[in-house]
């Protein structure tokens, strides 16, 4: 009985919160996303989160929530045409104890968005995790992480996922919203936190919105879907399934295996082959629990954003089953990395699996009808041999005119190979509808169907002459700086830099 008690969520937060000075700084559109002049946005940027360690003692800081990045840093990727944030909120940082919220901690938070603000980006707030518990990786406070088994690190982080009894037990907990601390669920915590903070920081000027939880992964039913993987893997691929698990333990092995990959059919058929059991978890687990974090969220902020993701194995290519949010301001955010991640082949990631991940997203996307900003892709680290992956990506991003922050900026990332890729052309906003775009040798080229928004198209050029037309006609295209602006108008526009 004690797992149907409810927080009241109001009683969450100290006091309503003053509304937000101003209409949201965007809004879903069906598939696009406009600002306040009803211009068409496209984002691009990164995310910044601190994840911190598994201290409970000590402040923020001492318990590692306070991100390294300075001022200075934030400038640089303003500096880059970056004009999104996904900032990381961590539910063990807000809320150390049971009901009780770290207002230091979210004081942190504030002078960060402020920081964005005045660089000229948006945010979004990412309640990041990962295996679930700051007990096994980040995300959940140790009160919330119901488990009395020991946990192994295993050699690559996400591997626990499959193989930890005691990331299944914390997941399931929380999936069931067990009875935590008090007699709440976990669930109801999770969601009066968020009420707690967006009354804090949803009316902040650079606050676009919230991405209720990263990567939402199965607890003991994991290993069944990987189990499903490996055998429609060896079906496609004329295997034994003993064989592949051998070899996905050997690094070189796994490589090899991965290259079946490169087969867009096979791809395919593994990821359909597995769907349904990744769309029962969205479906029966997931979808209530985005339903009640955005009720939550909604008691205090009618406007923001609502991100939603997919199952951490939709990265992966799996169809995501995820049903609709219900919710006027969803956007759907998918993550994608070809299982070179987080390894020392990164500089090896294949551009057709990649592909093919994001084509099962494009699916999904179309399905929801929503507008999607993609919120992790990359993970290239600092090393070398990494631009040409990353070209790839942000080109197939371009074509299906996605919005998007790379995974992730990390202490010498202005000088890495990855930040020096990411720094090209982009548009920023459309005064009417972007139609199509892409980068060719360095050049930018944009069409766009004109609207009288009473604010400019503007786009990120570091170089080159601008020039536009609109019905064929030679229109002004003004540079700033590192900034190109074309008045508001009807017509057909297009625009070259380069």
């Amino acid at each position: 009985m004690t797992d149907e008690i409810r927080i009241p969520v109001r009683s969450a937060v100290a006091e309503d919160p003053a509304p937000r000075p101003g209409p949201p700084p965007l809004r879903s559109d069906a598939a696009r996303l406009r600002d306040v002049h009803g211009r068409h946005r496209v984002l691009h940027g990164i995310n910044l989160v601190a994840k911190g360690g598994g201290s409970e003692i000590g402040d923020f800081t001492a318990r590692g929530f306070r991100g390294e990045w300075t001022a200075e840093d934030i400038a640089d990727l303003a500096a880059r045409g970056f004009t999104l944030v996904r900032l990381g909120v961590i539910w063990a940082a807000v809320e150390p104890r049971p009901g009780a919220y770290d207002e230091a901690y979210l004081d942190w938070l504030d002078e960060q968005l402020d920081l964005i603000h005045e660089a000229g980006m948006l945010a979004v707030l990412d309640a990041h995790q990962d295996l679930y518990s700051q007990r096994f990786g980040d995300g959940a406070p140790h009160w919330a992480t119901l488990t009395a088994q020991e946990f192994e690190p295993t050699e690559l982080w996400s591997d626990a996922y499959l193989s930890s009894v005691a990331v299944h037990e914390a997941l399931d907990a929380f999936w069931r919203n067990a009875s935590g601390p008090g007699g709440f669920g976990l669930q109801d915590r999770f969601a009066a936190m968020w009420a707690h903070v967006a009354a804090r920081l949803g009316r902040h000027p650079a606050v676009a919105g919230y991405d209720l939880l990263n990567e939402p992964a199965p607890g003991s039913a994991a290993p069944q879907i990987f189990g499903a993987l490996i055998g429609a893997f060896a079906q496609a691929t004329g295997q034994q399934p003993e064989q592949l698990l051998s070899d996905f333990a050997d690094p070189e092995a796994k490589l090899r295996q991965l290259a079946h990959l490169e087969d867009e059919d096979v791809h395919r058929a593994v990821g359909d082959a597995v769907n349904p059991l990744v769309a029962e978890f969205e479906q029966r687990s997931v979808a209530p629990l985005m339903a009640r974090v955005t009720d939550a969220v909604r008691t205090v902020d009618p406007h923001g954003l609502i991100l939603r993701e997919h199952s951490y194995f939709a990265n992966l290519g799996i169809p995501s089953g995820q049903p609709p949010l219900d919710d006027p301001g969803e956007v759907y955010s998918p993550h994608g990395y070809d299982l070179t991640v987080d390894t020392p082949a990164i500089s090896l990631s294949s551009d057709i699996r990649a592909a093919t991940i994001f084509a099962r997203h494009a699916e999904t996307a179309e399905r929801l009808g929503v507008p999607v900003i993609v919120g992790e892709w990359g993970a290239l680290d600092l090393g070398t041999g990494v631009a040409s992956h990353a070209t790839a990506l942000q080109d197939l991003f371009d074509e299906r005119g996605w919005s998007w922050t790379y995974w992730c900026w990390q202490e010498g990332f202005a000088g890495s190979e990855a930040a020096g890729a990411l720094t090209r052309p982009r548009p920023v906003a459309f005064a009417g509808d972007g139609l199509r775009w892409r980068v060719d040798g360095g050049a930018l080229h944009a069409q766009w169907q004109g609207a009288e928004t009473g604010a400019p198209s503007v786009f990120f050029a570091p170089a080159g002459e601008p020039r536009a037309t609109c019905d064929g006609r030679a229109v002004q295209a003004e540079r700033d700086g590192l900034w190109v602006t074309v008045p508001a108008g009807m017509g057909e526009y297009e625009l070259t830099v380069g």
